[in-house]
């Protein structure tokens, strides 16, 4: 398990939209507040005070030079969400960002009001593959086979979308590797990131975390990374976490919003109105 951070919470660059009951998103691996799709942020918004941060070291939150943890970037949306006095706050989070917000809910729950985990897991030796810690073999070969930019379009166009998806509709594709690379972390730091992802285990804690949590994933988030397929892991999180309920969109790579945008919306919004 993850030690408690010991250095200090850093304050995130930070967008505010709408009014309501707040809502913090936080993203994946390297992937800055900048990234989130319009109709996401812009359909949450008509109901919730939608929060989307910049972890440090990607979009405007400088890097700092210690080790990244997923624990310390949770205590730095702790930090924010204290800054800004909204109380208690929905907190959903994408892949890497999911793991942030489990330990957001474990270290600070006062500040959590409910979790939406959406293509994420909690770490640790997933249930039928080794857990890789520090970079994955493959993406270390592939970053210096191809470079940094070629690495990240290949990887969201492969694991986000399905190729059918790619074929139809290019513009969706495109706009999301151009929203990263803008607004991208250095090679360094996005390192450390992957170095976060790959070290987050709170499997051993989730028995702990109370809030309602919604669990969303697509069917086809089978890619095997160095922690397991999303999928496996959400299916886990939903068994183990003691008021989690899954929902599995079909047809859904890793990039469910971008790809499924209305009904990654719908279910979200369906589960904010009861939780």
């Amino acid at each position: 398990m993850t030690e408690a951070p010991d250095q200090p919470a850093v304050e995130l660059a930070h967008d505010i939209r709408g009014r309501g009951t707040p809502i913090v998103l936080l993203p994946g691996t390297g992937y800055s507040g900048s990234t989130w799709p319009a109709s996401l942020v812009d359909g949450l918004a008509a109901d919730h005070t939608v929060i989307t941060p910049d972890y440090r070291g990607t979009g405007r939150t400088p890097s700092t030079d210690s080790p990244y943890s997923t624990r310390l970037f949770a205590a730095d949306v702790a930090a924010l969400l204290r800054q800004l006095g909204t109380g208690p706050a929905h907190v959903l989070g994408h892949s890497m960002g999911g793991r942030v917000a489990l330990w957001v809910a474990l270290d600070a729950p006062e500040l959590v009001r409910s979790l939406v985990l959406a293509a994420s897991g909690p770490g640790g030796p997933p249930p039928t593959s080794g857990q890789a810690v520090g970079i994955p073999l493959e993406a270390g070969l592939e970053l210096i086979e191809h470079g940094y930019e070629r690495y990240m379009r290949r990887q969201i166009t492969s694991t986000f979308f399905t190729p059918d998806f790619v074929e139809r509709d290019p513009t969706t594709v495109d706009g999301l590797i151009a929203a990263f690379w803008d607004h991208r972390p250095s090679l360094r730091d996005y390192l450390k990131h992957v170095i976060a992802r790959q070290a987050h285990s709170t499997r051993d804690r989730l028995a702990d975390i109370r809030q309602p949590t919604l669990v969303l994933v697509g069917d086809e988030d089978t890619h095997v990374g160095g922690t397991g397929s999303h999928l496996e892991q959400s299916r886990f999180l939903a068994a183990t976490l003691p008021n989690a309920r899954l929902h599995v969109i079909a047809g859904a790579r890793h990039g469910n919003f971008w790809q499924f945008p209305d009904q990654s919306l719908a279910a979200v919004r369906a589960f904010l109105i009861e939780a």
